[in-house]
């Protein structure tokens, strides 16, 4: 069985299970830290929630909106695989708020606001690394960054950051407090980099060859 050319095997269905997977644990964070501790989420989430405190714009349409010419842009450039897999990706984000949003997940409020920071920042980030493993997306800035690497061999981790502050910038000006702000910007950092360590296996080999070397120099000394 095909699909737009993309053959439906076996392989297809274990990476999208795991695409589905990622894409819970993704808005499962939002869901536990960044809501109840008043955070900024990061990418077009976050561009959504900013949306919809200025504009009064209904969140799951600007997400719809941002990313229709995304995915136009993506279909002149990335494999047809990764685009049919970043359709139900995108559609999953609705999904998994409904359910948490009916098994009534309230999530944790910290009496230090950075913790909810950087538990956000590792769990969504190990969600995003699940999608990047599975070779979809769930659209938005994730979507962006494949294109970008994809055609000009931009790193993940930097667009990823690059569009968070962008957003947080704006939503600095308009919504958020500045000790807020702070903690997000932290939460999207870890967020970047813990992507890149789940999703990229020459990015975790790098990283423990230099860790490597660090241990030989100290020891060494």
């Amino acid at each position: 069985m095909t699909i737009i050319g993309v053959k439906i095997d076996k392989k297809f269905m274990r990476d999208l299970l795991i695409l589905i997977l990622g894409v819970g644990l993704y808005v499962l964070s939002v869901q536990l830290f960044v809501i109840p501790n008043r955070l900024a989420s990061n990418g077009v989430a976050g561009f959504s929630v900013l949306m919809d405190f200025v504009f009064g714009i209904n969140p799951a349409l600007t997400f719809f909106l941002v990313n229709v010419p995304l995915f136009i842009f993506g279909g002149r450039s990335l494999p047809r695989r990764i685009l049919l897999l970043s359709i139900p990706g995108a559609l999953a984000m609705s999904g998994w708020l409904m359910i948490y949003e009916a098994l009534g997940v309230t999530g944790f409020q910290f009496s230090h606001v950075i913790f909810a920071g950087i538990f956000d920042g590792l769990l969504s980030g190990f969600g995003a690394g699940l999608v990047i493993i599975s070779e979809g997306t769930f659209g938005g800035s994730i979507l962006l960054s494949r294109i970008l690497e994809e055609q000009w061999n931009f790193k993940i981790d930097k667009v990823l950051f690059m569009v968070d502050v962008v957003v947080l910038s704006v939503s600095l000006l308009t919504f958020l407090s500045l000790p807020n702000f702070a903690v997000t910007l932290l939460s999207c950092y870890i967020f970047s980099k813990m992507t890149l360590i789940v999703g990229r296996e020459d990015y975790r080999k790098s990283l423990m060859n230099r860790g490597k070397r660090i241990y030989q120099k100290v020891f060494a000394a």
